[in-house]
C-alpha cells in the first residue's frame, strides 16, 4: 500500500529488454537516495506500478517486469535515462498524506494539454473509458503514482472517456517527473480504491457477479 507521496525520483539505467521468449525482462533504478536501506522483497512503486526489489546495490536497485506489467503499463518503453517517480511501500504508523493507492495500473491515460497560469501548471488529462467513471469533482486520482486532486473533468460525448484538469503546483512539478510532461505523454493511472470498491457493491447488488 502506498499514499501517492512520492519520496524520491530516480533513472532508468537498464530499460526492459522484453524481446526474449520469457516476454519480461530486468529493470535497473539509479540514483536512487534510499537504494541502500533497500532488501531484496521490499515493494517499491515505480511510476505508481507496484514493483518488487530483486537486488539493491549502491545507489541503484533491480526489479524483474513480468509479460503481464510490460502489457497493462508502458514499462517497456522506458528508455535510459528516464526520470521515473518512486515511492517505499507505507508503514502502518505513516501520516497518510495522499490517498490510498494501491500500486496496480488501472490503465494508461494520456496528457492533451499543458498551460501555465500564474505559478500553476494545469494539465488536461484524458481517462479512458470505463474507468472514467470513477471519476468525482475534487477527488483523488494518481497520475504516474503521484497523489492528485481532480479540479474538475467533463464526459466526451463520444463515450470514449474524460477530460479532467489537473492544477499542479511548483513544487510537484520539481520534485517529480511531472515537470518533463507534454502533450502526447502517456502516464500511469489508478483510479480511486473506494470507488471501485463502491461500484462493485453496487454491481452486486444490482444482481450482477462478473467483474470487468
Amino acid at each position: 500500500m502506498f499514499s501517492g507521496i512520492i519520496e524520491a525520483t530516480g533513472q532508468v539505467l537498464t530499460p526492459v529488454d522484453g524481446s526474449g521468449d520469457a516476454g519480461g525482462g530486468r529493470l535497473v533504478i539509479g540514483g536512487v537516495p534510499f537504494a541502500a536501506e533497500l532488501v531484496p522483497g521490499e515493494s517499491v512503486a515505480i511510476d505508481g506500478a507496484c514493483m518488487t526489489v530483486v537486488e539493491a546495490r549502491g545507489e541503484s536497485f533491480f526489479v524483474d517486469v513480468s509479460r503481464e506489467t510490460l502489457r497493462v503499463t508502458r514499462m517497456g518503453a522506458f528508455k535510459a535515462g528516464d526520470r521515473v517517480n518512486l515511492e517505499r511501500a507505507m508503514k502502518l504508523s505513516d501520516r497518510l498524506g495522499g490517498h490510498l493507492v494501491l500500486g496496480h495500473v488501472d490503465c494508461l491515460g494520456r496528457i492533451d494539454s499543458r498551460a501555465v497560469d500564474g505559478n500553476t501548471a494545469f494539465f488536461e488529462l484524458f481517462v479512458p473509458a470505463p474507468h472514467h467513471r470513477y471519476l468525482i469533482p475534487k477527488g483523488s486520482i494518481t497520475v504516474d503514482g503521484i497523489s492528485l486532486t481532480v479540479n474538475q473533468f467533463r464526459d466526451l460525448p463520444d463515450g470514449s472517456g474524460s477530460l479532467v484538469t489537473l492544477a499542479i503546483i511548483p513544487h510537484t512539478l520539481s520534485v517529480t517527473s511531472l515537470g518533463g510532461r507534454r502533450p502526447g505523454d502517456r502516464v500511469h493511472l489508478e483510479l480511486d480504491m473506494v470507488g471501485k470498491y463502491v461500484d462493485r457493491f453496487r454491481a452486486v447488488d444490482g444482481g450482477s457477479s462478473s467483474g470487468e
